[in-house]
């Protein structure tokens, strides 16, 4: 059995080979990054071929070209790598030589690798998302052209009709004018496109079965519940609740020793794009009666808003667990702890007087 370390980079790859017992079959230091020259060097290895590689760059698209050719890829996180192995030197070939050992005594910490199918809705759902926050950009920076001016629009919406006309007529200077004019030219482009993935998103969101079931929940519209699906995958890859708000990045680190426990900010390596769509619903979840807007509103005045809401999204990522598990929808959910609801809907005063 051979088992080969890729070190992947921009314009090429080093590649590290070792067999069974851990000595060196073979060793490139910079080979292009094509199929084909990789295809050579593979094919002089002895079989069965084992493959290595972080989850960076252009991981996915050499793991299908791979996978497609027969042979056995194994997907590692970067960070915990460099966790488990770290070295006073680091090459580019110590690093290749690295993998192909990890993955050879089998202690290569591997991530889920999500099929063709997931990968492309999440790029079509995180496309979206940021045409959105250019949007946004384009807009404040509209209204801070009009604050430089002195000008206030008295229209709800500066983007919509009556916006637009009172835009049109306002008094700016002519540089101004002419950034104005640009940008909205840009922010009407970005709505064209934001448009168009919107039904695409649509048209995704009628064969999802899971998506239809997230919708139920208050907050959450196509989008959101297409997005959760899509980053979360299959329920069934978390051990339980708390393994998922850790990989939404929803748990604060803890910090143990000699008796004394601290805690400290959520953690970095998470999915990033888990916890903001987490975080947006529960803008939206919070004013809904129910255990999380509950939870919110008990830590909004001691914690601030920004800890409250991230508390709340992690209590609503557990929630979501088990409506995936059990495949329920919301007012499913709800129902099965409804008694508990309504223990936490008590008073403070009415528990101690009832205890009195």
């Amino acid at each position: 059995m051979t088992f080969v370390g890729l070190d992947l980079h921009k314009r090429y790859i080093t590649a590290c080979a070792v067999d069974a017992a851990g000595a060196v079959l073979g060793e490139v230091r910079r080979m292009p990054t094509t199929v084909e020259c990789l295809s050579d060097f593979l094919a002089a290895l002895p079989v069965p071929v084992t493959i290595a590689m972080e989850a960076t760059l252009y991981w996915a698209w050499l793991t299908d070209r791979l996978e497609r050719a027969g042979y056995t890829v194994r997907v590692a996180n970067a960070y915990q790598v460099k966790l488990i192995w770290q070295a006073r030197s680091k090459t580019d070939p110590i690093d290749a030589h690295k993998l192909a050992e990890l993955a050879r005594a089998n202690l290569l910490p591997t991530v889920w690798l999500p099929d063709v199918a997931t990968r492309e809705r999440r790029r079509l759902l995180r496309g979206r998302a940021f045409f959105v926050r250019e949007r946004t950009k384009v807009k404040n920076r509209i209204h801070g052209h009009l604050t430089a001016e002195n000008q206030l629009c008295p229209k709800t919406d500066l983007y919509g009709k009556a916006g637009r006309a009172w835009l049109a007529t306002v008094d700016l200077s002519p540089a101004l004018r002419n950034q104005v004019e640009r940008l909205l030219h840009l922010h009407d482009y970005l709505t064209q496109e934001i448009k168009r993935l919107d039904g695409q998103v649509k048209h995704a969101a009628r064969e999802d079965p899971i998506a239809k079931q997230l919708e139920t929940i208050p907050g959450v519209g196509t989008f959101a519940a297409l997005f959760l699906h899509a980053d979360i995958g299959p329920v069934s890859r978390f051990r339980s609740s708390h393994e998922l708000a850790a990989y939404a990045g929803l748990v604060p680190t803890t910090r143990s020793s000699g008796g004394k426990t601290t805690h400290g900010t959520v953690g970095n390596c998470s999915n990033h794009w888990l916890k903001w769509i987490l975080c947006e619903v529960v803008i939206t979840l919070k004013r809904s009666p129910g255990p999380v807007g509950l939870h919110y509103r008990h830590l909004l005045r001691a914690k601030g808003k920004p800890k409250a809401t991230t508390a709340a999204a992690r209590k609503f990522c557990c929630y979501l667990y088990w409506m995936l598990k059990e495949g329920w929808t919301y007012d499913e959910w709800l129902k099965q702890h409804q008694e508990v609801f309504r223990r936490s809907e008590v008073r403070p005063s009415q528990r101690l007087g009832a205890v009195a």
